[in-house]
């Protein structure tokens, strides 16, 4: 993400290559002004506009105008605290020591000798010191003020809003443990008072109470040895924990001073959230009602008093909380609708608004507001009426202003947008595929990027202004505009160099499938293009594409289908086509080949397009969808297919090693989008499977997996092989040992695309055999 200096002059950011990156400061006034800076950590403007650069082992505090640096070497570790605009850097002795010394933009202010590490905590200074077996924990604002001594090495702190009291995590042996330090300095610490070994915590400040809610993430006990059987039981709902031994949880309320505990969860598999009431907890099992048809199941509130210690049941709800400041309201996802509950009074309200669409508390607690396909919608909590804000016609918001503060525990979320504040919106149409950024306020909608086809990331806003925003499409490379002086301005264009941006086309295609979805397939033309010529072409698949149609086309591995990079087969002289696939009551495998054969239905006016020379190509669900296409279809003169699925009644039946469950939630509920179980439609899984069917396939396919592949496993592509082989079809498999569901190696990823290249050239351009398709 950008970052502009406070004087609006400059903007710093990374350039990303493929396995590199660079920080690029770019001036606002000259875009031909710039620096460039390899191998930087982090980096930070000061407030004169000055840029500190941290690198591994140094750091640099540069005049960008003038080009003036101060350096630091010998640098074990540095910050920048910026509420008071103060440099930290621990540098390294000749003696091993090392010294912190605080600097501001032109000189030294403080040094500390013999300091171990320094933390930096709601933007105060700390550091601790190693002597005779003991960290000494000191205030690095109060001149070395000395606020803790322990015989444990201090892991991390966190110290309060306020500034009067702190959290120290400690650890010995293996061993957490965290200490309370009081407004008066007295300690407490959380062991003397609960007895359990735990691997982490996490604390929030109870409000109006001197309590406080901890939250322990348990150690898991050790593994059974390898001689012992593994049992596997059908009412196990918490397959996981054979894998990593689960992540059970304590939690509880913490008096330190009065030393008093109150357990919120008896079991271990229950899981408690605050959200912000003095008295009221939620409380769930997120494995009870587990399972594996749905990837999340549904989830039982429950309230608990911690007065009294008593739990109400609330309600079903789904894996998502949110909630807002005053502590009495949650929402949950159930069915696909959001539902709000009333810690307080019980209540529970179905709102008849999808989940899909986000949720923001107001700050103030009187409503809600919900991004939704027609515009906004804000929920009124003291009369449960909802408003209808239109913005742009066609268009889903996403409020880029709002604050959202996740906990570790329960996945929950404060979810808070400020109604004394503007909305800084980005709207996304995705019909059109168009883009706009828009403000609202008051009934008030002001446009500040108008809607266009180029792709907008990385927005960068403040307080609701925006700041800037990086700018693409498939033949104009990324480019940064920042708004000076309330004028929008481009102050730098990567890829200048690129001379055949003019050369590449695409064009947007629509058609319907089968049961009347409009669907949408980018069409790439090749580099030097003419209509009177014929060229061969490849369609890559997956599911919906065409949202990716304004993504710049670069070289490298730049891949939506893995081996393939688009640009490279334009400069060659193919056509490349993405159409959207979705799915149906066919089933996954005939719904994706109903709307690839309606997507090239729509490209017979492409007189260019030589039909008898198509390549098809997927991966993973696309390498699915490309196995059962092949066996059903006789449009295409070569395949391609990486990781695919060849047998679904054998996958539905499988354990998923990548997402540790049963797969069969992937078919009901997941990316296959069954419209039925197995148990109720077994024809179907068989019919959509493509193994069932090998004996259909009329050209050459191209197969690949890694043997380390977790998400669909590798023999899938064997058997897939071996059907090939029994019923005399041709084809080449290729294993790699080394990788898993997608590739990582350079030198593995270099010879998938070289080998799939060489693949389609033989099939599609009559290019000479290589030799590695024709060993025996």
């Amino acid at each position: 993400m950008q970052v502009s200096s406070p004087d609006h002059q400059w903007t710093a950011f990374r350039k990303i290559y493929d396995e590199q990156d660079t920080l690029m400061v770019v001036s606002h006034k000259d875009p031909n002004v710039n620096r460039q800076y390899a191998g930087i950590a982090k980096y930070y403007f000061t407030e004169s506009s000055k840029l500190l650069l941290i690198r591994s082992g140094s750091a640099e505090l540069i005049n960008v105008h003038s080009g003036t640096v101060r350096h630091w070497s010998q640098m074990a570790k540095a910050a920048y605290l910026k509420s008071k605009n103060l440099l930290v850097i621990l540098q390294k002795r000749e003696d091993a020591e090392k010294d912190l010394e605080v600097w501001s933009e032109d000189r030294l202010l403080k040094r500390y000798e013999n300091v171990d590490q320094f933390f930096i905590k709601n933007d105060q200074l700390f550091f601790t010191r190693l002597k005779e077996g003991h960290t000494t924990l000191h205030d690095g604002q109060q001149t070395d003020k000395l606020i803790l001594t322990t015989d444990q090495k201090i892991v991390d702190l966190t110290w309060t809003d306020n500034g009067e009291t702190a959290w120290v995590e400690e650890q010995k042996d293996g061993r957490r443990d965290m200490v309370y330090i009081d407004q008066n300095g007295q300690v407490f610490r959380i062991k003397d008072d609960i007895k359990q070994d735990f691997r982490s915590a996490s604390i929030m400040p109870i409000p109006n109470s001197l309590c406080f809610f901890v939250t322990l993430s348990l150690k898991s006990e050790a593994s059974k040895g390898s001689s012992d059987p593994d049992i596997w039981n059908t009412v196990n709902r918490k397959l996981e924990k054979k894998f990593h031994n689960g992540s059970e949880s304590l939690s509880l309320i913490w008096n330190p001073v009065r030393r008093v505990s109150k357990i919120i969860t008896e079991e271990p598999s229950t899981t408690a959230v605050s959200i912000g009431h003095e008295n009221y907890f939620i409380t769930f099992d997120p494995s009870l009602n587990q399972d594996y048809v749905k990837y999340y199941p549904e989830i039982d509130f429950y309230r608990y008093d911690s007065r009294n210690l008593s739990r109400e049941f609330i309600g079903a709800g789904g894996s998502k909380v949110i909630y807002g400041k005053t502590g009495r309201y949650f929402l949950s996802d159930f069915n696909g609708l959001w539902i709000l509950f009333d810690v307080e009074t019980l209540a529970v309200k179905k709102l008849g608004i999808e989940s899909s669409n986000e949720g923001f508390f107001s700050s103030d607690g009187q409503s809600i507001m919900f991004t939704s396909k027609e515009g906004l919608m804000r929920y009124r909590i003291n009369d449960g009426q909802t408003e209808r804000i239109r913005l742009l016609e066609g268009y889903v918001p996403t409020i880029l202003n709002a604050a959202q503060k996740r906990q570790s525990s329960g996945d929950a979320s404060q979810n808070i947008y400020d109604p004394e504040q503007r909305l800084l919106l980005k709207m996304y149409d995705h019909s059109e595929d168009r883009t706009a950024v828009i403000s609202y306020f008051n009934h008030q909608i002001k446009i500040l990027v108008k809607p266009t086809r180029q792709r907008i990331e990385s927005i960068v806003q403040k307080d609701g202004d925006l700041i800037s925003y990086v700018a693409e499409d498939y033949s104009v490379p990324p480019y940064l505009n920042v708004i000076s002086g309330k004028k929008l301005k481009t102050v730098f264009k990567s890829n200048g160099d690129d001379r055949l941006l003019p050369s590449i086309h695409s064009e947007r295609i629509s058609y319907t499938n089968a049961e009347g979805v409009r669907l949408t397939g980018i069409l790439y033309f090749p580099v030097g293009y003419k209509a009177a010529a014929k060229y061969p072409m490849i369609v890559s698949i997956y599911q919906r594409q065409s949202k990716y149609g304004n993504e710049y086309l670069r070289d490298g591995f730049f891949e939506r289908t893995e081996g393939l990079n688009i640009r490279s087969y334009l400069e060659r002289s193919y056509f490349v086509f993405l159409p959207d696939i979705v799915y149906g009551k066919s089933g996954t495998g005939f719904s994706a080949l109903d709307c690839v054969n309606r997507g090239l239905d729509a490209l017979t006016g492409f007189s260019a397009i030589d039909f008898g020379r198509i390549g098809l190509i997927g991966h993973s669900h696309g390498g699915y969808e490309v196995n059962f296409i092949a066996t059903h279809s006789k449009r295409f003169a070569a395949y391609a297919s990486g990781a695919g699925n060849s047998d679904l009644v054998r996958s539905y039946f499988s354990f998923n090693y990548n997402f540790l469950k049963p797969f069969y939630w992937q078919f009901e509920d997941g990316q296959y989008e069954m419209p039925q179980s197995f148990e109720d439609n077994k024809a179907l899984y068989i019919r959509n499977s493509p193994v069932y069917n090998v004996s259909g396939i009329n050209a050459p396919i191209l197969l690949w997996a890694g043997m380390l592949d977790k998400n669909i496993a590798w023999d899938q592509v064997m058997e897939f092989y071996v059907g090939l082989k029994r019923n005399k079809k041709e084809g080449v498999a290729l294993f790699y040992p080394d990788e898993g569901h997608g590739f990582l190696k350079r030198k593995n990823r270099l010879d998938i695309a070289g080998k799939i290249s060489d693949w389609f050239d033989h099939y599609l351009k009559d290019a000479d055999i290589e030799e590695w398709m024709d060993q025996k």
